[in-house]
């Protein structure tokens, strides 16, 4: 069930929120937390009903391991809590690819059959076993059976994120003495939640077709205009769509009193990759380096380790994106930039800040363009599409079609493209829009921004443009009858 589909706008959400009110009237929180866990499986079981026995497995198995650490504080233990998770993302996950890669050897012939890979396990599986390591490092607490399931099950970041720590939230269902399902947080979360429901109805499923024309027939050798179009439309495809995903995440637990962390800041104003990574995908950056880079030395054993540690974390980051090379290979790239990047600021030495205007415009255009270069291989079908991809982009196969059976790209894409890369660049996000109702955990806004007086002056036009996305979004909805895109990151 999509958050931009008519069943969850007009069914599921509003009877969920009736529910839980309810049930917090007359049975207290206790019951409302409990009845939050049925809803959020029974959201999850939409998509397919057999597959929410695996999730609810993984949480048994996870709260078990979870008390049992949290007692014995024994690394055996927590091994084996880690060694489940993975076995259990491996198998449903990558068990495909290394048998497929294994498969090119001469004489070997594995085949696994069908293996359905059940939605959003690489997010609450990381999830938990951020959680594990919490746990052994003695910062959990909490061992409340209903407070770990709804960390873990809560539909709103559930599928594809925030992935949240457990002081993020738990602590806000255990200091809770009643649900705040008040107007003030319905206003706030609903307000960006709609902005969020434009980003991804009207902005990235409109430009995805775009997208999909070039990238569906990228073995035919597009031409520079046609490559750089294509990827320039993926690169604001999936920049609304998991922007836009990230809003109704954070809109739809305000309006539930729950602060989620910030996930999603204006990425493509970044300076540097490193800039980048501060900014997309917030919380997969966090785990990646609080569990996965920093354990691995981080940067207190030399240079040579630090970037080696760099290209690990990054190569792996980009696996848990999907089981195809295309992927592993996008990570090492921007684990590559990663590299580039620390060694130019080593050799380069202390600037002054704030970095000069002409700096900054430097470093955003440099960062853009290899982020761009890097979303053809996230997006490709196949290694041979992604090179097709390249070759075309740096020129290689002409200014026109080869074969004369592409044309240049529909003018629409480059009314797209005049309107949304200015915003990309220039124009504030949500959470700066939103920010005097303080919308997620982690978010600190400009104070230069916060103190021009026409920004000030944002309630009111935050309020007048969140009210025009929804009707806007809404319209496209019913049109539809249906979102026609799923999220990009529902299949991670």
């Amino acid at each position: 069930m999509l958050f931009s589909s008519l069943p969850f706008l007009f069914g599921f959400f509003p009877a969920v929120m009736i529910l839980v009110w309810l049930s917090e009237r007359y049975g207290g929180t206790r019951v409302s937390l409990s009845l939050l866990v049925i809803v959020s499986l029974f959201f999850y079981a939409w998509w397919n009903p057999p597959v929410v026995i695996l999730l609810i497995i993984s949480v048994l198995v996870n709260y078990a391991f979870g008390v049992a650490i949290c007692r014995a504080q024994r690394r055996d233990l927590l091994a084996l809590a880690v060694l489940f998770n993975l076995g259990l993302i491996g198998y449903f996950k990558y068990a495909g690819l290394l048998a497929e890669t294994l498969s090119m050897l001469p004489g070997v012939a594995i085949d696994l059959g069908t293996i359905t890979l059940p939605l959003a396990i690489s997010f609450f599986t990381f999830q938990q076993i951020a959680y594990q390591v919490d746990v052994y490092q003695g910062k959990v607490r909490d061992t409340d059976f209903v407070h770990y399931c709804l960390f873990v099950t809560f539909f709103p970041q559930l599928i594809a994120g925030p992935i949240v720590h457990h002081q993020e939230i738990i602590p806000q269902f255990e200091e809770r003495k009643r649900f705040n399902i008040t107007l003030d947080n319905l206003a706030a979360g609903g307000l960006i939640f709609a902005i969020g429901l434009y980003k991804k109805v009207v902005i990235a499923d409109g430009i995805a077709a775009f997208s999909d024309s070039v990238f569906d027939r990228a073995l035919e050798n597009p031409n520079v205009f046609e490559a750089w179009g294509g990827a320039l439309a993926y690169g604001m495809q999936i920049y609304f769509d998991f922007s836009g995903y990230s809003d109704m995440a954070i809109g739809l637990a305000r309006m539930f009193g729950i602060r989620l962390p910030a996930n999603f800041a204006s990425p493509y104003k970044a300076a540097s990759i490193i800039e980048f990574w501060q900014t997309w995908h917030m919380t997969l950056s966090r785990f990646l380096r609080d569990y996965l880079y920093i354990p691995l030395g981080g940067n207190r054993r030399g240079d040579a380790r630090r970037y080696a540690n760099l290209i690990i974390t990054m190569l792996l980051g980009g696996l848990w994106h999907g089981a195809s090379w295309t992927f592993v290979f996008w990570g090492g790239l921007h684990g590559m930039f990663l590299m580039i990047n620390h060694l130019w600021r080593r050799i380069r030495g202390p600037v002054p800040s704030p970095a000069s205007p002409a700096s900054r415009i430097a470093g955003r255009a440099l960062t853009f363009l290899a982020v761009m270069v890097a979303w053809v291989f996230f997006r490709a079908e196949s290694w041979d599409a992604a090179v097709a991809m390249i070759h075309g982009m740096i020129g290689m196969n002409g200014l026109g079609a080869l074969d004369g059976s592409w044309a240049l790209l529909d003018p629409g894409l480059y009314l797209w493209l005049c309107v949304l890369l200015p915003v990309v660049w220039l124009a504030p996000n949500t959470q700066e829009l939103a920010c005097d109702r303080d919308p997620v955990i982690g978010f600190v806004p400009d104070p230069a921004l916060q103190n021009n007086i026409l920004w000030r002056r944002r309630r009111q036009w935050f309020v007048l443009f969140a009210i025009a996305c929804a009707i806007a979004a809404l319209i496209v909805v019913v049109i539809r009858k249906s979102a026609s895109e799923d999220f990009i990151y529902m299949v991670f």
